[in-house]
């Protein structure tokens, strides 16, 4: 899947950072040890140490004995062992908003303080409105979500369906589905690896159910691709057919009519053009992640489980599901994709 990167992905990102002022969340990293690395939006690596910050489009992870401690103006993530982060930006409302992507493993999360504007927390399967202090995300194998709350209130979103969680209690979401019930849990009860194992293992017993649950989430993103995708043609045709326009009024009526025209339209038509962008590079991402994290790993679980019985009829119709949800996948994402993504 290496790739060269589209003309159309270097015009809309020059067009988004030109458009808005705050682009980038930095993010510090104040505490490693083990094996844990960051893979930069450019594609570059380095081992993740003290003082290395962590901007928008990066990636870190931890392996089997890493931990890493981030501090972002207040919020302190703590990301235990073999766990994949990401700091990620979509648009709503007409503003940029900062997601901190959870697409394996455990991360606590802990606010000094609340100013109303705090990031979204997201897994593959659902997404977080922090209204708390201090809560923990697991992220699962097959793509459920374990959300515990400390101290403080969360939302948790999926599928159009909202639960709101006071401390000392949990929810779990499986992928492609609503929150489950709320339950109770007290601090530090729950152990990550064995949760985590639980979830492989009723994958692997039913990897139809599984695959259900990717392709409705994987659907969704395709849509939301689509749709933003549309959206963003449309608008950026616009954009230069009113840069045409005042090419046009500059020649005949000068500059002080052309700087109207800049100001009135232009301006605000590359906004709008710069967060539709925005969102398809958000969705697509998030489909990459699903496609390579949980999609793609249970992939390689079941080949090696059947890898002597092909034959097998659990076998087949998974790996033809899985091939119509790579098809798809190939078809509607991998365009919006870069080589330094992949």
């Amino acid at each position: 899947m290496k790739r060269s990167l589209p003309a159309r992905v270097l015009l809309a990102a020059a067009l988004l950072l030109t458009a808005s002022p705050a682009f980038s969340i930095p993010t510090d990293v104040t505490y490693a040890e083990g094996d844990a690395s960051i893979r930069f939006k450019t594609g570059k690596q380095q081992t993740a140490e003290i003082g290395a910050v962590v901007n928008t489009g990066d990636m870190l992870k931890t392996g089997r004995d890493g931990r890493v401690e981030l501090d972002q103006k207040g919020v302190v993530l703590k990301i235990s062992p073999n766990t994949i982060f990401a700091l990620m930006e979509r648009e709503r409302k007409g503003s940029t908003t900062p997601v901190l992507s959870v697409a394996l493993g455990s991360i606590k999360f802990r606010y000094d303080k609340l100013t109303g504007k705090e990031p979204t927390v997201q897994t593959n399967g659902c997404a977080m409105g922090v209204r708390g202090t201090e809560f923990s995300v697991f992220a699962g194998a097959d793509g459920s979500t374990l959300v515990l709350v400390d101290s403080g209130s969360v939302e948790v979103e999926a599928e159009g369906k909202t639960v709101a969680l006071a401390p000392d209690e949990g929810v779990e979401v499986t992928l492609g589905q609503g929150p489950g019930e709320k339950f109770a849990v007290h601090r530090d009860q729950v152990d990550y690896s064995k949760w985590n194992d639980e979830k492989l293992t009723a994958m692997l017993a039913d990897p139809a159910a599984a695959m259900t649950g990717i392709e409705a989430r994987m659907a969704s993103y395709i849509a939301s691709v689509t749709e933003y995708d549309g959206l963003y043609r449309e608008s950026r045709q616009r954009l230069d057919e009113e840069r045409k326009k005042k090419t046009a009024i500059l020649e005949q009526k000068g500059k002080e009519e052309a700087q109207k025209l800049e100001e009135q339209v232009i301006s605000p038509l590359a906004f709008q053009t710069g967060y539709l962008f925005l969102n398809v590079r958000y969705f697509s991402l998030a489909a990459l992640s699903l496609r390579r994290y949980v999609g793609g790993r249970m992939y390689m679980f079941m080949k090696s489980r059947y890898i002597a019985t092909p034959a097998e009829p659990a076998w087949i119709e998974f790996r033809g599901r899985f091939d119509r949800l790579l098809e798809s996948f190939e078809q509607s994402v991998v365009p919006q994709l870069t080589a330094e993504d992949i």
